[in-house]
């Protein structure tokens, strides 16, 4: 999505178009999460707090962008997510775990436009990544809209599953494989190691993703994404 696309649906929908909300928060939900986790420092899920207050600050985003006032709208979103978690964690006397506090709020004029300048420019990078990691997706029948829906809730079962996709990345063959047939090559792949088919499937969609982010080392946000990232570089090697 453009910045003009972006502006447009905005307008849309400060206009009262609610089917366009629903359209841009379901595009915009990875991204979301991709931002409480990054001012939270730890990977977030829709079932956490920080999560849902940030789906209400982007929706309060959306209401009161103003485009005229000269910032970007992904900036604004990241100011209001992270003045609302900076009051959760304050209520929650949990201030310690977001260390972005009050610096993004009071620094000085000058510093601030440094700061927005490379906070729109990472923001964009994000966005970025998220659209290519779509376009690789789609011809696997994967959205990553649904991303949340099929990631393991559990710690172990992800890391397992990094596992596995590190393990798929390691032999050129199967790589091949997946992105020839459009389909993961199931029985070449259990053949060759030691997971388990019923596990396999059950996470498919997932295993899809990782394995191809894994793939673009270039993808430096969306690797920050994934959970466990300080494991990766371990298993990798």
């Amino acid at each position: 999505m453009t910045q003009e696309e972006l502006e447009a649906s905005i307008q849309e929908i400060q206009a009262g178009n609610e089917a366009e909300r629903e359209r841009l928060i379901q595009f915009y939900k990875p991204y979301i999460l991709q931002i409480v986790g990054k001012i939270c420092k730890q990977y977030k899920t829709w079932n956490d707090d920080e999560a849902s207050i940030g789906l209400i600050a982007f929706n309060q985003a959306i209401n009161t962008f103003d485009s005229g006032k000269g910032r970007t709208f992904f900036n604004y979103v990241y100011l209001l997510i992270s003045q609302d978690l900076i009051d959760f964690f304050r209520k929650e006397n949990r201030n310690s775990k977001v260390q972005l506090s009050s610096d993004l709020i009071e620094e000085n004029d000058s510093k601030k436009a440094s700061l927005q300048m490379n906070m729109d420019n990472e923001h964009q990078a994000i966005v970025d990544e998220i659209l290519l990691l779509k376009e690789e997706l789609a011809p696997f029948y994967i959205r990553f809209e649904e991303l949340e829906a099929f990631t393991p809730k559990h710690k172990r079962t992800r890391k397992k599953v990094l596992q596995m996709a590190v393990d798929f990345i390691k032999n050129e063959t199967l790589v091949k494989q997946l992105y020839a047939r459009r389909r993961f090559p199931m029985n070449q792949f259990v053949a060759s190691t030691v997971h388990k088919e019923k596990t396999i499937e059950k996470y498919r969609k997932y295993l899809i993703t990782i394995i191809i982010i894994l793939l673009h080392p270039e993808w430096r946000y969306l690797r920050d994404y994934i959970p466990l990232k300080k494991e990766v570089s371990l298993i990798e090697k």
